[in-house]
């Protein structure tokens, strides 16, 4: 550990300062480098002071000690991995806020190429805060960040189970046993336990009478039939494959119970946002472990966000801007919190296999325009908007119906009987009738028609 003083001519002290005094931190796993600085405004001398020592908890308590006797209007670091969430907790300890704490994403503050050295960055992270150019990332309470860590784990312990079950479909093929073809879920519960049976070596008539138990049994329901099931399953039982089945499937278990309990934690600890959770839940698709992962990223206060587009942007499901000479290129959206974006576009998802709804019908447009994966895009975006909404006014989501749906299947028959006159067809004039309201719209087929705002179709 070592701690530097010294006064310098500023090189670049030609700026209107936002702060006096601030601290710049570069940190890395095994090591901080922080540099404070002080200037006092309409002159051109710089007070520093450097500090250099490893990332160990008893260094980390010195290091922001030494912070709070210099009483820094602001502390700024980048957000390196989950490396800064054990100093940013030692500096809450000691007093600061979270109006004086900034983290910042690397890309944001990056040094220039050249002149890149831990202590190099840590003074140009010190001008960027006293200058005020930087924007500062969203750092909920501790116990917030605590659930995140319990979500995000149980999230991965979700994506390892379905890369698991990804290789036992592949090495049950391998071994010419065709799972896939009988059931929807290999690890369903009727199919697991067919699955034991024939793993246990129930074989022939054996299997198809185990089968027919299981079937029996089960409150489940099967397309195929048992004689199928067991024709399906037919393998090679001599392979040496089997072994590998075997310690694939005992994994999955494993995988399961530690799902089964990650689960249990997070309920019990989002008890105390259990208000927050229903109103969640009120939105279509929001389910109960979407709406705990969505506590667990969030918290119940989104003061942080000033409007629903820096939240949109936030998450990372925004549409981008990429603009050069008057020319738009492509709008994809930009990165973000890829947790938060993953629920979102699984509960839009959702949105696109229900039955009815607004969202339902917003979606089935989008679709039937610009296909399935834009459209859970672009709904996991409104779903974004509804739950800031929601979150910020602490009112239930009430879905007002708009028959978006009707009116887009119309104007696409109206470019339909256009498009006849084209290739050369005549059409005659077609009469469309809503069954519901009653209301009647003709599409003229020997002019050109465009449709109104009610409905109707003139020519």
């Amino acid at each position: 550990m070592s701690i530097a003083h010294c006064k310098a001519k500023a090189k670049y002290s030609a700026f209107h300062a936002l702060h006096q005094s601030c601290i710049g931190v570069d940190v890395h796993a095994n090591l901080i480098v922080g540099v404070y600085q002080r200037a006092q405004f309409g002159k051109t001398t710089i007070e520093e002071q450097y500090w250099n020592s490893d990332a160990i908890k008893s260094s980390l308590k010195k290091f922001a000690l030494w912070c709070k006797s210099l009483a820094p209007e602001i502390i700024i670091m980048e957000s390196t991995g989950v490396y800064w969430q054990s100093l940013y907790e030692q500096l809450e300890l000691v007093g600061f806020t979270s109006e004086q704490l900034v983290v910042v994403n690397a890309r944001d503050v990056k040094n220039r190429r050249g002149s890149k050295t831990d202590r190099a960055d840590a003074v140009h992270l010190a001008e960027v805060a006293r200058q005020g150019n930087y924007r500062s990332s969203f750092v909920p309470r501790k116990d917030i960040r605590e659930l995140r860590c319990i979500s995000r784990a149980y999230s991965q312990l979700k994506n390892q189970r379905k890369s698991l079950v990804n290789v036992l479909h592949k090495q049950l093929c391998q071994v010419g046993c065709r799972a896939s073809s009988v059931f929807s879920d290999i690890r369903g519960k009727m199919a697991t336990k067919i699955l034991d049976a024939l793993i246990d070596g129930y074989e022939g008539d054996e299997l198809l009478k185990k089968v027919k138990e299981i079937c029996k049994n089960s409150r489940g329901r099967l397309k195929a039939s048992p004689k199928e099931i067991v024709e399906a399953l037919d393998a090679d039982m001599e392979s040496k494959v089997w072994f590998s089945i075997r310690k694939i499937i005992e994994h999955i278990r494993y995988l399961d119970k530690e799902l089964e309990e990650h689960l249990d934690k997070l309920r019990e600890e989002t008890k105390p946002y259990k208000s927050t959770l229903d109103l969640l839940m009120t939105i279509p698709s929001v389910k109960e472990i979407t709406a705990i992962g969505i506590v667990c990223e969030l918290g119940d206060d989104l003061s942080a966000f000033e409007s629903v587009r820096k939240f949109s942007r936030w998450i990372g499901l925004a549409p981008g801007n990429n603009e050069s000479a008057g020319k738009r290129y492509s709008g994809k959206i930009t990165p973000g919190n890829k947790y938060l974006k993953t629920l979102l576009v699984e509960a839009a998802s959702g949105i696109g296999l229900s039955k009815t709804g607004y969202l339902k019908e917003v979606h089935q447009r989008l679709k039937e325009r610009r296909g399935t994966k834009r459209a859970n895009v672009a709904i996991a975006h409104k779903l974004c908007r509804i739950i800031y909404s929601v979150l910020k006014n602490k009112t239930a989501y009430v879905e007002q119906y708009k028959p978006v749906l009707k009116d887009h299947r119309l104007e696409k028959a109206v470019h339909a009987v256009a498009g006849l006159r084209t290739v050369g067809y005549a059409c005659d004039d077609i009469t469309v009738e809503d069954i519901e309201t009653g209301m009647t719209s003709v599409i003229f087929g020997a002019n050109k028609s465009k449709l109104t705002s009610n409905s109707q179709l003139v020519t």
